[in-house]
């Protein structure tokens, strides 16, 4: 009867604790006035922020108790008139929250595995890229002194860093793949090309089939099948190659097709917009060598990545960077089909083609640019 009796007792132990299991928040603030409204918010499949409960700091406290999640999730607590935001991982456990105003990136988040995961991660990201932060003030300096070889040196030791990264990262994956926060940093070495397509694709099947099965898990393959089309447009459009071959509207609506609209003896197919920033920096020296070498047999046509909304703005770039050549854009920024078609995904990125449509050379810029042409076609 005894032990019947602590059966029983043990039974509905077990059912109470599995009763008050779920998702909870219990936060501190050393800093931030009470009566803040706190919101609590999930990423939705747009990459948006979608609030799902509103709380207020009282004596330097707040809490939520929403509905147990089927799955861990990504969600951010932000507070209202501060910026930035604490990135925790939504898990049936009791997760607390240390958040300061001035630094919320910084703040303490502590509770379930996954959580534990995302703080290893997450405290690896924010070093790498206070080196990388470190190393681009030098390298600019660099460049302002006119000290080349010191860029170079620079250059190698940022991509070392990123080489670095990319293999911790990968490592992270293969000894967790049952835990969701892999999925999250399989989605960043997708989403910044840190890594090609067929090893995200072995990454992906490696990890648990309930992590595929959920909404990023779904998003994350969509991204891997999208990155291993680009590669294989980018395979297309590498030297020795023909360069696909396009028609797209010119600014009066027109359409024109790059057989159209290529030099007697060479061409640059030039991608650009008129936002990016590096692009309009290069458009003086692409200006002046088209002025040089078009009486000479070059020709330029620029692919435009603006936006329908921006056509005015892609417009006046174009007249006021004095770009005299043939221009095309369907104004669908990266959704571009000859972009898509090029697997463009950075910005300048350029083509030099021969009469027969051979790319000869890709990504030239600065002096390179001039140095390849001047070598093609003699001096100006």
């Amino acid at each position: 009867m005894n032990k019947f009796c602590l059966l029983i007792a043990a039974a509905i132990l077990l059912i109470s604790c599995g009763s008050d299991a779920g998702f909870k928040i219990n936060g501190t603030t050393p800093d931030i006035n009470n009566g803040t409204n706190v919101f609590l918010q999930r990423i939705d499949a747009n990459n948006q922020l979608q609030n799902i409960d509103t709380t207020v700091i009282k004596e330097g406290k707040f809490s939520f108790n929403p509905e147990p999640v089927s799955a861990p999730e990504m969600m951010v607590l932000t507070f209202e008139s501060a910026r930035g935001n604490v990135i925790l991982i939504a898990e049936n456990e009791e997760i607390t929250v240390k958040a300061y105003k001035d630094s919320l990136y910084t703040s303490e988040v502590n509770g379930g595995a996954e959580n534990d995961f995302f703080k290893l991660y997450y405290d690896d990201v924010v070093a790498s890229n206070k080196e990388k932060q470190k190393l681009q003030q030098e390298g600019m300096a660099a460049m302002q002194s006119g000290d080349t070889s010191k860029v170079t040196i620079i250059r190698n030791e940022f991509d070392a860093i990123n080489d670095a990264d990319t293999r911790r990262r990968i490592q992270l994956i293969e000894e967790h793949p049952s835990e969701f926060v892999s999925v999250i940093i399989l989605s960043d070495l997708v989403g910044t090309q840190a890594i090609e397509a067929d090893k995200a694709e072995e990454l992906f099947e490696s990890l648990d089939d309930n992590l595929k099965e959920i909404d990023k898990g779904v998003k994350l393959n969509e991204m891997i099948a999208k990155l291993k089309s680009q590669e294989a447009a980018a395979s297309q459009a590498e030297i020795g190659n023909k360069a696909p071959s396009f028609t797209a509207p010119t600014p009066d609506g027109s359409e024109l097709a790059l057989a159209d609209a290529m030099g007697s003896k060479y061409t640059i197919i030039d991608f650009w917009a008129s936002w990016c920033k590096p692009c309009r920096q290069e458009n003086p020296n692409v200006v002046s060598v088209y002025n040089t070498y078009h009486d000479k047999g070059l020709n330029i046509i620029s692919v435009s990545l603006d936006r329908a909304s921006d056509k005015s703005k892609w417009l006046t770039a174009i007249e006021n960077d004095k770009m005299d050549w043939y221009h095309v854009s369907n104004l669908m920024e990266w959704q571009d089909p000859v972009a898509r078609k090029y697997g463009i995904t950075a910005i300048p990125a350029t083509y030099l083609i021969d009469a027969n449509g051979t790319i000869i050379d890709k990504n030239l810029r600065g002096e390179a640019l001039v140095s390849k042409i001047r070598e093609l076609l003699g001096e100006g």
